[in-house]
């Protein structure tokens, strides 16, 4: 039975309180791993990419590798290393049985899909160049290139920047809007977007570099001409509005001569799950489409940002930052991030 169609029995807070407090370091020499001292507080995991273990919490941080910022107690432990369900964890830790009960499933019905509304253009596009170009940092020829296009145009009402993205015959099928306006996070697809087409540039080589955003793609492209005196234009691109592929097959599917891929999406290293663990999605997504086109024969790559995606790393560029001096931030960053995620586990106190 798959665990999507089954509720599990609840434990009471006494059994999970019981659970979490069996001993981790004893877990991690269960699975093998081999402690070395790290610190006053701290016990380090050898070759674990980074694992360490706080026995007087009795807690442990994962700090680097796959499993970057994944911390908790015994039970999350368990569920990490034998990739469990809470309630098989915490059954397996106290030595008790549970068993599933069937949970009806409602099969999911797929609605028609309404039709594109694209919004109404403004008189002028002044507001959405000023906005890319002078507070994102993109290169006016390519922010013109695409206008010229009708890729990108300025609304009517709100003065918002609009990206088109077209299917092969020239129809509007994808629109995405963003506020041009640097104070301002608003961002959000027109009514009947099919996200598999997306905002794309047609290039003549065999290589595709897939982005999440447009304005990704065009920072991409403004560091390739700006900084590295390379041809934007050469290599197809586009941006996926989301970590979904469905674009990325869509655009293989009419263009059978790329065969080399780059996956240049966002580098979320503070990113956090629903349970405050840092999960960096935009690069678990980059390794698994990786994994799925190198096994349908494409060459692959993953291109990092420095910092959180390109078009960050673009404008601290056009301030004169190095790409050492972006490396440096990220760091600083994540290891702030490292030392505040310690102080706040239970008890306080946990010290490297």
């Amino acid at each position: 039975m798959s665990r999507s169609a089954a509720a599990y029995q609840k434990f009471t807070e006494d059994e999970i309180r019981k659970a979490n407090s069996v001993d981790i370091l004893s877990l991690a020499r269960g699975y093998g791993y081999e402690p070395e001292k790290a610190g006053r507080k701290a016990v380090h995991m050898k070759h674990s990419g980074g694992l360490y273990i706080f026995p007087e919490n009795n807690r442990f941080f994962q700090w680097t590798g796959p499993d970057d910022g994944v911390k908790g107690g015994a039970i999350d432990f368990v569920m990490r290393e034998e990739n469990l369900s809470f309630p098989e964890a915490v059954g397996k830790l106290i030595g008790k049985e549970f068993s599933p009960s069937v949970k009806q499933v409602v099969p999911y019905e797929e609605k028609e899909r309404e039709p594109l509304v694209l919004p109404e253009k403004a008189d002028n596009m002044k507001r959405a160049y000023w906005y890319l170009v002078s507070v994102r940092g993109i290169s006016p020829k390519i922010v013109s290139h695409f206008m010229n296009r009708k890729m990108i145009y300025q609304e009517k009402k709100y003065g918002n920047c609009v990206f088109v993205g077209y299917d092969a015959e020239g129809t509007a099928r994808y629109c995405s809007m963003r506020a041009a306006r640097d104070n301002s996070s608003f961002k959000m697809d027109a009514t009947g977007s099919d996200k598999s087409y997306p905002f794309f540039h047609e290039g003549k080589t065999d290589l595709l570099i897939v982005t999440e955003a447009p304005i990704d793609l065009m920072s991409h492209a403004s560091i390739a001409a700006d900084f590295y005196g390379r041809d934007w234009m050469q290599d197809h691109r586009i941006s996926t509005g989301c970590l979904w592929n469905g674009a990325i097959d869509r655009y293989l599917e009419g263009h059978p001569q790329v065969k080399r891929l780059v996956f240049a999406v966002d580098n979320d290293y503070l990113a956090c799950d629903k349970n405050g663990q840092l999960r960096n999605w935009g690069q678990l997504t980059a390794a698994k489409w990786m994994k799925a086109y190198t096994e349908k024969g494409y060459a692959c790559a993953v291109h990092v940002p420095h910092l959180n995606d390109f078009n960050t790393d673009l404008v601290e560029m056009r301030k004169g930052r190095s790409v050492e001096d972006l490396d440096r931030q990220r760091m600083a960053k994540l290891e702030t991030a490292f030392e505040q995620s310690a102080e706040e586990e239970p008890e306080q106190g946990m010290e490297v």
